[in-house]
């Protein structure tokens, strides 16, 4: 399940490097896309541009097992989050 919404993101434009995703104990997908590309939109943008692209390379059945995807420009994100990215 991991890989496909990876290759969702990647068909939809996203870098692997912007791309962070873990699977829950339950097999469910999380995690988060760091890109310039959100700079000057608001989170509600985000999301829906973030989804619609989701919906057009995941089937309603994958779409489900996203629990979530945060969205972020490089310059949002903390030292925690540049340390993990580089590991």
């Amino acid at each position: 399940m991991e890989e496909e919404v990876r290759n969702a993101l990647l068909a939809a434009g996203f870098a692997a490097e912007q791309i962070q995703l873990e699977v829950t104990q339950s097999g469910n997908v999380g995690g988060f896309v760091i890109s310039p590309r959100f700079a000057g939109q608001s989170q509600v943008a985000r999301q829906d541009a973030l989804w619609a692209d989701l919906r057009r390379h995941l089937a309603p059945e994958r779409l489900r097992r996203i629990v979530s995807i945060l969205t972020m420009t490089p310059e949002e994100i903390d030292d925690d989050v540049r340390a993990e990215l580089r590991r």
